[in-house]
């Protein structure tokens, strides 16, 4: 008896994966709401722009807010990821060459002229959106508590002390207005946008250790602990 074969079934385009889809929304409204900020960005324009449907973004961020807040999360992992600076300041190197790691890295986000991630954190810092809270303390405040345990062993000066929250303001003051600051704005800071990250980063390290030096030198001497009798 004759085996008829079974017609050949022609093969299915592969469909579009969801991770694909997520991370095209993401940098589409990433892109949008750096451009026009929290206010004034709707979903119908991020859906319009990333082709795609209002399901899409529902599917994977639960609504436009959630959206949002995944870009809030997307822009602190951009500047310095929580696990890369948990890894950091719990590491075995020498805590002054902690600090140059960080502020490497950070000078590098900083000065990355082809990402949405900078203008969008200013347009947040500047027209706060209801999220600014939450992410501050799930994020910001984190990485504060770390950054001032890194300089806490380079200066000696313990946790809880007002000094060392002075000595991290004093160190990020820079990184901060850099975050500010529009690159494109006519500002007596714009050339620093256009010098290569190093070039900045070597001034940032050479400045804060100075200061963080000059602390020390000015702080009294620690007092032993008395011996008991």
């Amino acid at each position: 008896m004759a085996v008829t074969s079974r017609p050949s079934i022609p093969a299915r385009s592969p469909r579009m994966d969801g991770e694909a889809t997520r991370a095209r929304i993401l940098e589409t409204a990433g892109q949008l709401f750096a451009e026009r900020g929290y206010a004034d960005t709707t979903s119908k324009a991020i859906c319009e722009r990333a082709q795609c449907n209002m399901a899409a973004v529902n599917y994977h961020f639960g609504s436009r807010d959630g959206l949002y807040l995944a870009l809030l999360k997307e822009v602190h992992k951009h500047l310095i990821s929580l696990d890369y600076l948990t890894r950091l300041a719990h590491s075995a190197q020498p805590p002054r060459r902690k600090l140059e790691e960080f502020l490497d890295g950070l000078t590098a986000s900083l000065l990355n002229a082809d990402s949405w991630h900078i203008r969008l954190w200013a347009r947040e810092v500047l027209a706060p959106s209801p999220h600014l809270d939450g992410i501050i303390e799930a994020e910001a405040l984190p990485k504060f508590g770390l950054i001032s345990a890194i300089i806490g062993e380079i200066t000696g000066i313990p946790a809880g002390d007002p000094a060392l929250t002075r000595c991290v303001l004093s160190v990020m003051a820079p990184c901060m207005v850099l975050l500010i600051v529009h690159r494109d704005m006519n500002s007596p800071i714009q050339a620093l946008f256009q010098q290569p990250a190093a070039d900045l980063a070597a001034h940032l390290k050479t400045y804060a250790f100075a200061g963080l030096d000059a602390i020390v030198a000015t702080r009294p001497p620690r007092r032993s602990a008395r011996k008991p009798r």
